[in-house]
């Protein structure tokens, strides 16, 4: 394999990154913003003074990557591996953690606020400052079921973006519980029905394309 070999298909069907660098020539891994890169491979590489805003790295793979001064912002990480990563004045803000792995990582005065995790191991991140709004789930959680908010539900049930990014439904027609918890928490239980429904009367398929994570679903809940 080629140093620095970097392949990136942005079509609507997949949007991956594959960056992997020989050892020793480590490739820049730089900003990017709102995409849904799931099942990613990015090793070796280093991330110097470079934004992540927005991203879904759901499943995606994380190997020997050095994060110096680097800010993650709104992405959502489910089932994500750091194996070998370090993290030196690494920020996290409004990111959402589930069922993470972190194998032999090393944080330095790095932190993190507005922060869901979920069904993570904590041992390795002794030395995270944790801000304000840290919300530590030991297990997937439940929301409140209603008459109007499974209605709500339904609307996106065939909406092809949505199903991708898996923002509201999970493989095999399941509820993205996690999601749903979280939207209750932030709108309230009664709220959430009307504002999914408003959602959904003013979607276009452009607007749905850049609500690739959780805080970005919230941001545009809250605008509506």
């Amino acid at each position: 394999m080629g140093m620095g070999l970097i392949v990136m298909n942005q079509a609507y069907e997949k949007d991956y990154l594959y960056i992997i660098s020989r050892r020793g020539h480590k490739r820049k891994f730089r900003s990017i913003g709102g995409r849904y890169l799931a099942k990613s491979l990015i090793a070796n590489c280093k991330a110097e003074k470079q934004m992540f805003s927005y991203l879904n790295f759901r499943g995606s793979r994380f190997a020997r990557v050095k994060f110096l001064d680097t800010e993650f912002k709104g992405c959502d990480f489910w089932g994500t591996h750091f194996n070998k990563c370090t993290f030196q004045r690494a920020h996290f803000a409004d990111c959402v953690f589930v069922g993470c792995k972190f194998t032999d990582c090393r944080f330095e005065d790095t932190s993190m606020e507005y922060t869901t995790v979920v069904n993570t191991n904590l041992s390795s991140w002794k030395n995270i400052k944790r801000g304000d709004h840290i919300n530590v789930l030991y297990q997937y959680p439940a929301f409140q079921h209603s008459d109007e908010l499974d209605k709500a539900l339904a609307l996106f049930k065939d909406n092809r973006i949505f199903r991708k990014y898996k923002l509201l439904y999970l493989p095999g027609n399941r509820y993205n519980c996690l999601n749903i918890y979280l939207l209750q928490k932030r709108f309230s239980v009664n709220k959430l029905p009307m504002l999914l429904q408003t959602l959904n009367e003013k979607l276009t398929k452009s607007r749905a394309l850049k609500i690739t994570t959780y805080k970005r679903l919230e941001q545009a809940l809250k605008n509506l």
